[in-house]
C-alpha cells in the first residue's frame, strides 16, 4: 500500500510539474518561429548571452544538444529554451544524459515523433521536464526543459 502511495504522489507531483512547465512555455511571451511574420525567422537561431548560460543548474550543458537561446529563472524554475537540428530520438537521449549529468534522474519519455517529453526527478519528486517540437523551421526542433534547483525536491 505504501508503494501504491509513493506512486500516487509522484504522479501527481509529475502532473503538477507538468502544468508548471506548460505555463512556463505558454507564458514566456517569445513567439515561435511559426508566429513570425518575416523572412529570416528561419536563419541561425541567436544564442543566448554567457550571463543566461550562467544560471544553468551547476553540470548541465547543452553542448551536445543544440544551441541554447534563452535560460532564465522563474518562480524558482531554471528555464531553458534551445533549437537543434538533429533528430528527435537522438534529441531525448542526449537531453536525458545532460540533464542526469547535472544530477537528476531520468523518469521516463514520451516520443510522438512530431514532439517529445522527457520527465526527471530528484529525491522522490517529479523534478523537471523537457518538452521537443518540430519547429515552424524545417529540420528543426524547439527544446523547452523546466527544472527544479536540484535538492529543492530532496
Amino acid at each position: 500500500m505504501g508503494r501504491l502511495r509513493r506512486h500516487g504522489r509522484l504522479l501527481a507531483a509529475a502532473a503538477a510539474l507538468s502544468l508548471v512547465v506548460l505555463g512556463a512555455i505558454a507564458l514566456d511571451g517569445v513567439p515561435s518561429p511559426k508566429l513570425l511574420d518575416r523572412d529570416d525567422a528561419c536563419d541561425t537561431a541567436p544564442a543566448a548571452s554567457s550571463t543566461q548560460i550562467g544560471l544553468l543548474p551547476d553540470g548541465l550543458s547543452f553542448d551536445e544538444i543544440g544551441t541554447v537561446t534563452r535560460v532564465r529563472k522563474q518562480q524558482g524554475h531554471f528555464v531553458v529554451h534551445a533549437v537543434s537540428t538533429k533528430p528527435i530520438d537522438e534529441l531525448t537521449v542526449l537531453i536525458q544524459d545532460a540533464v542526469t549529468a547535472a544530477g537528476y534522474r531520468p523518469a521516463g519519455m514520451d516520443n510522438e515523433d512530431f514532439e517529445a517529453e522527457v520527465f526527471f526527478t530528484t529525491g522522490p519528486y517529479a523534478a523537471g521536464q523537457a518538452l521537443v517540437r518540430q519547429s515552424g523551421c524545417e529540420g528543426r526542433w524547439d527544446i523547452s526543459l523546466v527544472l527544479i534547483p536540484p535538492g529543492d525536491g530532496a
